[in-house]
């Protein structure tokens, strides 16, 4: 019984250490490219160790962070008035007119943790048509699933990015086609 409760304590510590290791081989790694010239003669066999290690050190880690790229969800306060709906970046259609600001999942330019934008802001000023002749939607994804509604001081924004889907499921195979491992 007692086990259960100390359950989330330990794997927050095991998660905290895996940050704080990283962090460390991250120092470590940036410590060694800034003579790369000097030691291009060397050999590169240290580096290798130390990226070997961080791939590991960095998988769980690396495998969250995909998960939660996958999806956007959010709500928004800030005047306006908007509809969008999208089936890729290809067929999608809508019109937008607002200022927002934005809690929950989004893509970049976070206040709080720019990956995702736990904390953002977001302007749709003006945009509308169809398809690839859509004016706005410069932050969603071109494989991205969903749709925004704002009504009024209100908002809210539903959708799933179907490559990054594609680059959680590879990255179980240490494969990364998004590029964004750490």
């Amino acid at each position: 019984m007692n086990s259960k409760r100390t359950s989330p304590l330990r794997f927050a510590a095991l998660l905290l250490i895996i940050l704080l290791t990283s962090v460390c081989l991250g120092c470590a790694g940036s410590l060694g490219s800034s003579g790369a010239e000097n030691d291009s003669a060397a050999g590169e066999s240290g580096s290798t160790g130390i990226g070997v290690a961080k791939t590991v050190l960095l998988y769980p880690v690396n495998r969250i962070l995909d998960v939660l790229d996958i999806f956007r969800l959010n709500v928004a306060a800030g005047p306006g008035f908007g509809l969008n709906l999208r089936a890729t970046k290809f067929v999608q259609a809508g019109f937008e007119n607002y200022v927002s600001v934005r809690a929950g999942l989004g893509k970049g330019g976070g206040m709080v943790f720019p990956r995702y934008g736990l904390l953002y802001s977001e302007s749709e000023l003006m945009t509308l048509g169809a398809g690839l002749a859509y004016t706005g939607g410069g932050q969603r994804g071109l494989t991205e699933v969903g749709g925004t509604v704002h009504v009024g001081i209100v908002g809210a924004e539903v959708a799933v990015d179907l490559m990054e889907f594609v680059d959680a499921l590879a990255g179980f195979i240490m494969l990364d086609p998004q590029g964004d491992d750490l």
